[in-house]
């Protein structure tokens, strides 16, 4: 839990990609955007224990530790797979370059 005041508190739950790297491109996308589904399911199966703790809200940062663009936008490219969770929101952190990606506000 985070505390961002007085009273206010975020939940906040890691999770790590299935592979440790990805180089992004049209012909591979697919395949990143169902790891990412698999993630966050994997961690959804667990919301109820987390809103047991009553925060204002629930985060889940995702990272892994290269991601390659390649001149890929992700602006746009993010389909219901991954946009249909429990969520307040869902970041993709990338470790190496330090880049954040914000999927759902």
């Amino acid at each position: 839990m985070l505390m961002t005041g007085s009273r206010n508190t975020i939940g906040i739950e890691l999770t790590a990609l299935p592979s440790s790297s990805y180089n992004l491109s049209k012909e591979n996308y697919n395949d990143f955007i169902s790891d990412m589904a698999h993630s966050i399911s994997k961690k959804e199966k667990k919301l109820k224990i987390y809103l047991k703790k009553e925060a204002e809200a629930y985060w889940l940062i995702i990272f892994a530790d290269s991601i390659e663009l390649n001149g890929f936008n992700f602006n746009g490219h993010f389909d219901k797979r991954i946009l249909s969770n429990g969520f307040d929101r869902v970041f993709l952190f990338e470790l190496f370059e330090g880049q954040v990606w914000q999927i759902q506000a």
